[in-house]
């Protein structure tokens, strides 16, 4: 018997009632699979990312952190975002937001940190809008963890800001203290100059014969280059006059020297002051730029309040009861196509 597609079609037709129970059977079939493999859900939180790329050559713990310069100001911005982008799946982040979720309620108390991780995640492609997204099977426990992360990521991420900022500050202060030790050393090597050339002509006066005006002149200049301030009127005042005999040089110079060396001392005590001001604020600003994590001081991370969480379930229950529908019709039309082929052959 020579098999007709019409007069096969035409029976199918007639037999709708089979393509309807394959359908169902189907669609019963991916509602089961619904019920049984729960789909994970997609809670998703967004943040605000902003960063001011212009003070790139000036962020000395970014530049720090990251081992070379930085070529512009692109490369700056790659930077930040990548950095920030690893601090927020830092162990410490996770940590505290396991923790918080625990006090919320008691399903995280089974859960580990690693298993916290793969819930989370983060998407972005530049500064601007970042979406923090936790998957999970149940959605309250997926909007409690996202809820609880976005909070821990801004704190933190504050924190380690304001630190960079006190970094900036501190290293302004080493700057501007570097430069005052450099002034006390310089001073305090004029000083020690200076009383050398003095002790020497207090060995040369008590040889020689009345200064000359160029001597006098030369002994003064010597004196004057270091005697500055209030504290040395009265040994300026002191000064013999011109035609005075070598002894009045002596006794004024008798006179200058103890002074000299009380101002040695006191340079000496203030370069020491200033080494140990340097390491105490060497040492904060060593923890300023730790605790900053590498971010910068022109980096902002904000909540968006005005925007709802965003809810997304991976395996909709409807998409899968269409699926399932689709696979039973498929199978009744190989039956349907098949059926004939069986027929021609027995």
């Amino acid at each position: 018997m020579e098999w007709s597609f019409r007069d096969e079609f035409l029976a199918a037709t007639h037999r709708w009632y089979l393509i309807m129970l394959c359908c169902l059977l189907g669609s019963l079939a991916g509602w089961s699979v619904a019920m049984l493999w729960p789909s994970p859900v997609r809670v998703t939180k967004e943040l605000f990312v902003g960063l001011n790329v212009y003070q790139s050559s000036n962020d000395r713990g970014a530049i720090q952190h990251a081992g070379l310069p930085f070529q512009n100001a692109n490369d700056y911005k790659n930077w930040q975002m990548a950095s920030l982008n690893t601090v927020i799946y830092m162990d410490s982040i996770l940590d505290e937001t396991l923790a918080r979720l625990r006090t919320m309620d008691a399903y995280w108390q089974g859960v580990s940190r690693e298993e916290l991780a793969e819930m989370l995640h983060v998407y972005w492609r530049n500064a601007g809008k970042w979406r923090l997204v936790a998957r999970h099977e149940n959605q309250t426990y997926a909007t409690q963890a996202v809820l609880a992360w976005q909070d821990v990521i801004v704190e933190r991420v504050h924190f380690a800001v304001a630190e960079a900022q006190n970094a900036l500050l501190f290293a302004s202060q080493l700057e501007a203290l570097a430069g005052a030790r450099a002034v006390a050393e310089q001073q305090h090597a004029l000083l020690q100059q200076a009383k050398m050339q003095l002790e020497g002509w207090r060995s040369r006066l008590t040889d020689q014969s009345p200064l000359g005006d160029d001597e006098r002149m030369r002994l003064w200049m010597e004196f004057a280059q270091v005697a500055e301030g209030d504290r040395w009127r009265l040994a300026k005042d002191a000064f013999p006059m011109d035609g005075s005999p070598n002894r009045l040089y002596l006794a004024w110079l008798e006179e200058v020297l103890p002074l000299l060396d009380q101002e040695i001392d006191l340079t000496q005590k203030q370069i020491e002051a200033q080494d140990q001001q340097y390491a105490e604020l060497s040492a904060q600003y060593s923890r300023a730029l730790d605790a900053s994590l590498g971010l910068s001081a022109e980096l902002l991370v904000q909540k968006i309040s005005d925007r709802k969480l965003q809810l997304t379930v991976e395996r909709p229950t409807g998409v899968l009861i269409l699926i399932g529908a689709a696979i039973g019709w498929i199978v009744w039309a190989m039956g349907w196509l098949i059926r004939p082929a069986l027929r021609m052959t027995s």
